[in-house]
């Protein structure tokens, strides 16, 4: 049984993190849709041991830690895939796919959209949707009624004011709840563990190009460990 995946509202990967998940394709095919090289996917174990060998993930900016659950694959980014603007090439891989992205700095509110199908469907940034959401979407409705998307927190020295009210920004893990069961996403904390540390059974995949046209390493990573080509 899953527990969705509102724990990731406090397991992100302290520099920033990117959750990626799309419907419908399998681990291997995820790693390229995000930049990975065919074939240089690497088992949990082989990844473990360039994370231990490289002394974490601060300096592996484009890894990517990737499992499948649900029907979905999906990959954890550490901060460097938040920033990643190389990835234009690849737009015709995700058409027609429903997919959902969550982008956390670390400094900013996260940053949560899905995508049905090829078409944009819903975001939320900042305790509010975005307006080009439709008003009447169910998500919305949802999180209006159990969460109290929307509503305004009274200025104690002002309670009559609507003027001096906040908005309400409800927790980030009932946000999480709610848009993964909304879009069908549910993600196994247990298998997972900490993905960004080195004692979890995810996948991984290094999503920009190690080797330079010529075939040599590309010299960004001369002193990291390369990984072995493993299942």
């Amino acid at each position: 049984m899953s527990d969705g995946f509102g724990w990731i509202a406090e397991a992100g990967g302290g520099g920033g993190m990117q959750l990626v998940a799309v419907r419908g394709v399998d681990v291997e095919q995820l790693a390229v849709m995000l930049g990975a090289e065919p074939g240089t996917v690497m088992d949990a174990a082989t990844c473990n041991a360039v994370v231990a060998a490289a002394g974490g993930t601060t300096r592996l900016p484009d890894l990517a830690r990737l499992g499948s659950h649900g029907g979905w694959a999906y990959a954890f980014e550490t901060g460097g895939g938040l920033f990643r603007t190389d990835r234009g090439h690849l737009n015709h891989l995700w058409e027609g796919r429903t997919s959902v992205r969550v982008s956390d700095t670390g400094m900013d509110p996260p940053l949560v959209t899905a995508v049905v199908d090829g078409a944009w469907d819903w975001q939320y940034c900042e305790g509010s949707v975005h307006e080009r959401a439709r008003a009447d979407h169910p998500l919305t409705a949802r999180m209006t009624a159990e969460i109290g998307l929307g509503s305004a927190v009274p200025d104690p020295d002002f309670p009559d004011d609507p003027d001096e009210c906040s908005l309400f920004v409800p927790d980030m893990a009932d946000v999480y709840r709610l848009f993964g069961a909304y879009y069908g996403l549910s993600l196994p904390r247990r298998a997972i563990g900490q993905p960004f540390h080195t004692d979890t059974a995810l996948h991984g995949a290094f999503t920009a190009r190690r080797t330079l046209p010529d075939g040599q390493p590309h010299p960004a990573y001369a002193t990291i460990p390369r990984p072995r080509t493993g299942s």
